[in-house]
C-alpha cells in the first residue's frame, strides 16, 4: 500500500476545481489500493469520507511574516513533520503561487520522501517587488530543484516557470504533462429538449466576468435571436458583470429568449449540458488572465456537444486534433455568428462534431487514462 498526503491548506474546498484532483485519488485507492490523507486549514470546508482528513491551525501552514518570506518554521515543522513521516510520498500545491507548497517541499526534503506539486497557471504576473527578486525567487529555486515532479496540464505552464526565471537543466526534466480528468461515465449524450419542443438552445457556462467574453456571445448571438423564435441562449454562473448583462438583454428586447441560469453544484451540470444542442465559451485573454485549460468544454464535449472556442490560454493545447471543435478568433463576433449559425443549420453536423468530440475525450482525458499517469509517475518514486 502506498500512502500519500495531499497537502493544500488554504486552497481546498468542495465544488472548487479540487473536486477533480479528488477523483484521481479516489480512482488510485480503489484499483490500486493507495491511501490518501487530505491536510487542509481548519477553515476549509471540505469533506470526503472517502479519505482521512486533518485539520490544523492557520499558525501551522502561514505566519503574519510570510510575505517576507519569513515563517515560522518552528510551528510548520511542528506540526508536519509527524504527518509527513508516515507517508511514502507528499502532493503539495505550487510554491510559485502559494508559500504552503514551499513548507511542504522543505519538510520532505528533510525527512528524504518523494514530493510532487501541481501546477495549473499559464500566465506569470512579473513580479516587480524587490522581495520576490532578492528572496523568494532563491527559495523557490532551491524548493524546485528539491522537487521530484511538478504536474501541469498544458505545456503553457511550464512556459510561465520560463517567464518567472525559474527554468534550466535541472528543473526542466522534472514536469509531467498530465492533463485534467473528465468524469465520462457522468458527463455522457442524452436526448435533447429540442427533439420535444423544437427549441434549439445554445449553452454558455462560465464565471459571468469580462475575460469569460461573454459580451461578445451576446453581440453575435442577438441578430439570430431576433430572427429565429425557436432560438434560446441560456447563460449559467454568476459573477460582477451579471448585473450589465441583465439589464443589456432587457434594453435589446431579449428576456425571453435569454436565460440566466444560477450556478449549481457540479452534479447537476450533465443534465444541463446533455439537454442543450451547441455550448460556446468565448474566453479571451487579458492581462491579468487566461484560460488555464477549459475543462468545462471538454465536459461539453463528452456530453456530445459540438463545441465553439477561441484558442485562449491552454485551450489549443486541451483540444489539439482536427474537427473535434469549432475555434474562432478572439473577440471576432463576425467569425463567432457565422460558426454558431452553422451548427444551427445542421443537425447533421452537430451531430458529427459531437460525436468525434465525445471520441477524443473519451481516448485523452478520461478519469482512468489521466489516473493512470498519476500511478505510473507516483510508483516509481514511492515503491
Amino acid at each position: 500500500m502506498i500512502k500519500l498526503v495531499s497537502f493544500r491548506p488554504g486552497v481546498i474546498g468542495n465544488n472548487t476545481a479540487f473536486e477533480a484532483q479528488a477523483s484521481i485519488y479516489k480512482y488510485l485507492q480503489e484499483h490500486y489500493g493507495y491511501q490518501f490523507t487530505i491536510v487542509k486549514s481548519k477553515v476549509d470546508q471540505y469533506d470526503e469520507p472517502a479519505f482521512k482528513i486533518i485539520s490544523i491551525p492557520r499558525t501551522a501552514w502561514m505566519s503574519s511574516f510570510h510575505r517576507l518570506g519569513i515563517p515560522k518554521l518552528w510551528e510548520i515543522h511542528k506540526t508536519l513533520e509527524p504527518i509527513f513521516a508516515q507517508a511514502d510520498g507528499i502532493l503539495t500545491v505550487d510554491p510559485t503561487i502559494y508559500p504552503q507548497g514551499l513548507f511542504a517541499i522543505k519538510i520532505a526534503e528533510r525527512l528524504k520522501k518523494p514530493v510532487w506539486f501541481d501546477a495549473s497557471l499559464t500566465f506569470a504576473k512579473n513580479p516587480q517587488d524587490l522581495i520576490w527578486q532578492l528572496k523568494r525567487r532563491f527559495w523557490i529555486r532551491k524548493a524546485l530543484y528539491q522537487t521530484t515532479g511538478i504536474i501541469v496540464t498544458v505545456p503553457k505552464c511550464m512556459e510561465r516557470f520560463q517567464e518567472l526565471g525559474l527554468f534550466d537543466q535541472v528543473i526542466a526534466p522534472k514536469f509531467r504533462i498530465i492533463g485534467h480528468p473528465v468524469d465520462t461515465q457522468g458527463f455522457i449524450p442524452k436526448p435533447k429538449q429540442s427533439e420535444q419542443d423544437g427549441i434549439l438552445r445554445v449553452l454558455v457556462i462560465s464565471r459571468i466576468v469580462p475575460e469569460k467574453g461573454l459580451l461578445y456571445i451576446l453581440e453575435a448571438m442577438a441578430p439570430l435571436l431576433r430572427s429565429r423564435s425557436n432560438l434560446q441562449l441560456q447563460l449559467l454562473g454568476s459573477g460582477s458583470m451579471r448585473s450589465f448583462l441583465e439589464n443589456e438583454v432587457k434594453e435589446r428586447g431579449l428576456s425571453e429568449q435569454i436565460i440566466f441560469l444560477n450556478s449549481v453544484p457540479h452534479l447537476e451540470i450533465p443534465d444541463i449540458l446533455g439537454g442543450v444542442d451547441v455550448f460556446v465559451n468565448h474566453a479571451v485573454s487579458i492581462r491579468s488572465w487566461e484560460e488555464y485549460f477549459g475543462v468545462v468544454n471538454l465536459e461539453a464535449m463528452s456530453c456530445g456537444l459540438p463545441c465553439v472556442l477561441t484558442s485562449c490560454g491552454g485551450i489549443s493545447f486541451a483540444i489539439r486534433e482536427k474537427n473535434v471543435a469549432t475555434f474562432v478568433e478572439q473577440r471576432n463576433i463576425i467569425q463567432l455568428r457565422e460558426a454558431i449559425l452553422h451548427l444551427l443549420d445542421s443537425e447533421q453536423e452537430r451531430w458529427k462534431i459531437g460525436k468525434r468530440a465525445r471520441k477524443y475525450v473519451e481516448c485523452r482525458y478520461a478519469l482512468p487514462i489521466i489516473a493512470e499517469k498519476y500511478h505510473r509517475m507516483l510508483q516509481c518514486c514511492c515503491e
